[in-house]
């Protein structure tokens, strides 16, 4: 992951699919919070940043924000799949919902197809 990187647009659009995703269940949990702030934390994204691209990212329509994802790399693409992947486990239940989300959104945007431990082990990583 040393040499991945997105752009503004490309993060924002990344938050907002990090944002369903925790919102799936119902609830959004403090560990899902700080994992969003621990990844902006990773790409350097300052927390004024961060509070921009969560506003930039509540900007995003569905369309666009397949648009942006589908152009993106592979390497990019496999992140953002372990990332989602990683946020529906955090708070260490899997609910149905979150499970259909992220399979939905994998084919959606064209994301590669990864159990929920791989995509914990990528993160990890």
């Amino acid at each position: 992951m040393d040499n991945l990187s997105f752009n503004k647009q490309e993060m924002a659009a990344i938050i907002k699919l990090a944002k369903m995703m925790a919102a799936a269940d119902g609830r959004l949990d403090k560990a899902e919070l700080s994992m969003m702030s621990k990844e902006a934390l990773r790409f350097g994204i300052t927390p004024d940043d961060f509070v921009s691209l969560l506003k930039l990212s509540d900007n995003i329509k569905t369309d666009e924000l397949i648009a942006t994802v589908l152009v993106m790399t592979n390497t990019q693409k496999r992140y953002i799949a372990a990332y989602l992947g990683t946020m529906m486990a955090i708070d260490g239940d899997i609910d149905d919902k979150e499970m259909e989300l992220w399979q939905f959104v994998s084919l959606l945007c064209e994301l590669p197809t990864m159990t929920v431990l791989e995509a914990i082990e990528y993160m990890d990583n």
